[in-house]
């Protein structure tokens, strides 16, 4: 069936965006580091710390502190929020399958010349990663744009988690993947590992183009009968009479729309903070090589795999049995999601001196932050498909800022120290971050339709199969 391919492309996307933006947590290990073995280069930087010097063989190393570091890491997360609201309102008027392709294309290219920005100057390298953060930051509204046209309020969950799934599969594939490719001076060492990536991302691109079309209405391949059972569960003629303007004023009073934000916003606080600084917590607090690290991370994203997808599918299971609403099923996913991963963040510091305990509790606690797309991306559907691209970007805005605001606060804890107890103690601040956006969505969230077109206002979308009488 058309839909599901059209979900699998979509993951594809996020698998290639993903790898491109995450290679770089595992890469600035080997970027950094001082080796003494022959094929290993000494870089000397100026005192401002903008240009390098090639001394020896072929593979550059840069000396670069921890406040260096953690802000190239979150520079891509300054371009990310900026664009994410753009994103939305472009996406609104053009559609998701060009601001999609736009996305991925230029984000492949800014991933090839990081190698080459590394080595004239530090600036550089921050502002293309500031550049693929606003490409990148592209793909989300647009993302869930075509899934809008593509889905059926029953099968929303299962659709959303298969397209979200590229965000776990992207881990599994990128970590060990980075980790070898980084730690191999035969193959090139880190440099390889942004060409590759990069590669991949302009092939999708291609199939892309050929593959998607923006509605089931201009798809000259998918069967008549889809055609029909998509639009049999939808009101009649609702793209023709939608408002190209943005109902500004209602989408920010509603206390659904902040739900959804604060919550989305305050898990991925936790799933950025994980993602990003997991490699160096692994290799330098509890002291794995960069090739288990890679492993460790790759374990991380199947878990997230397993647990992303049953709660996709199970939660469109209850609905469609109606064992739950859906609003319900959004909610306990909520829970499943922040709250116990929540409490395993903060239970880490109890078994500092276990460092495979920590592995395990750390594993657990990303897999369930990644459920957070089949209950947060779907509530978006929920409350309004016409307007989804723009709610997602203000979702994107406010949540890829935490991105870099994350590492900040790290960087301004750790100091010149790096300990386990400032670890833990990151990992408590994370936790609570969690709750308290738990919390607002238990309290506010709704799940039925918040916005009609200005010719729509009175039509009310109703479904025979699925009662929210939340």
């Amino acid at each position: 069936m058309k839909r599901y391919l059209v979900a699998g492309m979509c993951s594809m996307v996020k698998v290639c965006l993903l790898c491109m933006r995450l290679n770089l947590n595992i890469a600035i290990i080997e970027m950094v580091q001082n080796s003494t073995g022959d094929n290993a280069l000494n870089v000397t930087l100026t005192k401002k710390a903008t240009r390098s010097k090639i001394i020896n063989t072929e593979i550059p190393r840069y000396a670069w502190d921890e406040k260096t570091r953690q802000m190239i890491l979150g520079a891509v997360y300054y371009g990310y929020s900026v664009s994410a609201l753009l994103g939305g309102l472009v996406t609104h008027r053009l559609g998701g399958k060009r601001v999609n392709l736009f996305s991925l294309l230029s984000s492949s290219i800014l991933t090839a010349l990081i190698p080459w920005s590394a080595g004239v100057s530090t600036d550089l390298l921050i502002v293309l990663r500031v550049l693929d953060g606003m490409a990148q930051g592209l793909h989300n509204p647009a993302m869930l744009s075509i899934l809008a046209n593509w889905s059926v309020p029953h099968e929303r969950s299962t659709l959303v988690s298969i397209a979200f799934f590229g965000v776990a599969l992207a881990e599994v594939i990128c970590n060990p993947l980075s980790g070898w490719i980084c730690s191999d001076y035969k193959l090139g060492g880190w440099p390889l590992s942004f060409y590759t990536y990069s590669a991949i991302g302009a092939v999708t691109a291609i199939l892309w183009t050929f593959i998607i079309y923006e509605t089931p209405d201009e798809d000259p391949y998918i069967s008549s009968n889809e055609v029909e059972y998509l639009k049999g569960l939808d009101t009649k003629d609702e793209e023709k009479n939608k408002s190209t303007s943005v109902p500004w004023l209602s989408i920010l009073k509603s206390s659904a729309v902040w739900a959804v934000v604060i919550a989305f916003t305050s898990n991925v606080f936790g799933f950025y903070f994980i993602i990003t600084e997991a490699p160096i917590f692994i290799s330098e607090v509890l002291k794995f090589d960069i090739k288990t690290v890679g492993w460790v991370m790759s374990i991380l994203g199947i878990v997230e795999c397993v647990l992303a997808l049953l709660s996709g599918v199970c939660a469109d299971f209850f609905i469609r049995r109606e064992k739950l609403t859906i609003l319900q099923a959004r909610k306990l996913n909520a829970v499943c999601s922040m709250g116990l991963s929540a409490f395993l963040l903060s239970c880490l510091g109890f078994f500092q001196d276990s460092a495979i305990v920590c592995l395990i509790m750390l594993i657990l606690a990303f897999g369930l932050l990644g459920c957070y797309n089949t209950c947060f991306m779907a509530n978006v559907l929920d409350i309004t498909k016409h307007y989804s691209s723009v709610i997602v970007g203000i979702m994107s805005c406010l949540a890829s800022s935490t991105g870099f605001v994350g590492p900040t606060i790290f960087a301004a804890l750790i100091k010149k120290k790096n300990t386990h107890d400032q670890w833990y103690l990151m990992f408590k601040i994370t936790a609570g971050i969690q709750l308290f956006g738990l919390t607002i969505f238990l309290l506010f969230a709704k799940a039925e339709e918040q916005f009609h077109s200005i010719e729509n206002i009175s039509k009310q979308v109703s479904y025979e199969s699925i009662k929210d009488t939340e």
